[in-house]
């Protein structure tokens, strides 16, 4: 039985050897990747009949990005985009450690700019220049319509000026201040005459001039301060020539208060004056020169303020109050300057709330003086219950209206009365 057996072994060892490496052979058989694939995936043919194909998928090297059978990432990626791209890209993955990074690139968001086969335009954008900037960046058709444009804006060339994916500059600039102007506009004699005589390859030229476009001549700001206006340079600075040409005659305080005393008065007795207000900072939120914003603001009201005060990413979409108060200002509840009441609130909360909600504070919970929040002792008001900018529930309530926010207070009978 035994030799049987053997001989039945040595019978079959030929045929299963030949199985066993017939099976590596087989497993790697080579497969035209694009010619597989785009017998299910119309659509990236579509892309690669395109003028600019990604090299990978016009080599039909689609497994380079692509799992053929699962992944955890949707479009069966190797890895998130954010990842996958820069095995390739280097030149991004530079830039991504810079310190100004553009939205889309910190959210790993590649295919909002690019198309991942083919496309018809320049580094498989999905549009050309300023077509594909304004789909996120309403503003630009705004600008688009202003009499006077500088000319790379108006030729769609926006890279001129910005990296597209991350700067060590404010605005994702190429270059600091001024730098990035001068490529094109190199400070001459006469340049530098147009402009007082002062040393302006020093200055920041936002600080008069609006680099995409403007209704003013030159591509002044909007709104001018008048001593600008007028070219009377030394009105606030110190002659041309002098050892610091762009210091001011006097400290800040004493400047902005010979002609707005009101404005910096009002920050100076205020119980909560604005940080930011103080005449020695008027600057912080006003451009001395010229401005986006009424007031010589340097950006408008909403954009300015939460550049330092972003409540809850409210900004971002988050919930509450931008949601449904986006056509107010911030300064119509908050005053600019400083004034007499926490988170420089411009009146009363019950007072500013009803200038709104008249009908809400006709049929109101009890509030004012009399009636105390249990909770800390101080007088009930609107705040007691809603948020200012965002909550976690409907009508900007600090929880649920339902029950939670009731029994907040309420919780045995006869506690508030």
């Amino acid at each position: 039985m035994t030799t049987s057996r053997s001989r039945l072994a040595v019978l079959l060892l030929p045929p299963l050897a030949a199985v066993l490496w017939l099976a590596p052979a087989a497993s790697g058989v080579p497969v035209d990747q694009g010619e597989v694939c785009l017998e299910c995936h119309d659509d990236v043919a579509a892309e690669l009949r395109l003028p600019v194909e990604h090299p990978p998928a016009k080599e039909a090297e689609c497994s380079s990005c692509h799992n053929p059978h699962a992944a955890r990432d949707a479009g069966l990626l190797l890895e998130r985009p954010a990842i996958l791209c820069v095995e390739c890209h280097a030149d991004v993955a530079e830039q991504l450690g810079r310190r100004v990074l553009h939205q889309p690139v910190a959210e790993g968001r590649c295919t909002s700019c690019h198309r991942p086969h083919g496309a018809g335009h320049e580094k498989l954008l999905l549009a050309a220049g300023a077509d594909l900037c304004v789909t996120c960046h309403a503003d630009v058709a705004g600008w688009r319509g202003l009499a006077n444009q500088h000319s790379p804006f108006e030729r769609g060339r926006c890279t001129d000026c910005h990296e597209p994916h991350g700067s060590e500059h404010e605005r994702l600039q190429r270059k600091a201040g001024g730098e990035v102007c001068s490529k094109c506009h190199p400070v001459s004699a006469k340049f530098r005459s147009d402009h007082g005589g002062y040393p302006v390859e020093q200055a920041n030229c936002r600080q008069c001039h609006d680099p995409h476009a403007s209704k003013q001549a030159g591509l002044l700001q909007p709104n001018v301060h008048e001593p600008f206006a007028a070219g009377d340079c030394t009105l606030c600075h110190v002659a041309v020539g002098s050892p610091a040409p762009f210091a001011l005659r006097v400290t800040q305080d004493e400047l902005c208060g010979d002609c707005h005393e009101d404005a910096v008065e009002e920050n100076r007795s205020a119980a909560f004056p604005h940080v930011a207000a103080g005449g020695s900072r008027c600057s912080a939120c006003h451009n001395p020169h010229g401005g986006q914003g009424g007031s010589l603001l340097r950006r408008e009201t909403n954009e300015l303020c939460l550049s330092c005060h972003d409540p809850g990413g409210s900004a971002t979409g988050g919930a509450g109050h931008f949601q449904t108060h986006s056509e107010l200002g911030c300064d119509t509840c908050h005053a600019p300057h400083g004034g007499d009441r926490p988170v420089l609130l411009a009146d009363d909360p019950i007072e500013l709330c009803g200038l709104c909600h008249s009908h809400q504070h006709a049929i109101t919970h009890p509030l004012g003086e009399e009636v105390r929040d249990p909770r800390n002792g101080q007088a009930l008001d609107c705040l007691s219950c809603h948020g200012i900018h965002e909550a976690t529930a409907d009508k900007y309530l600090h929880k649920s209206g339902t029950r939670d926010l009731c029994l907040g207070c309420h919780k045995d009978k006869g506690v508030v009365r």
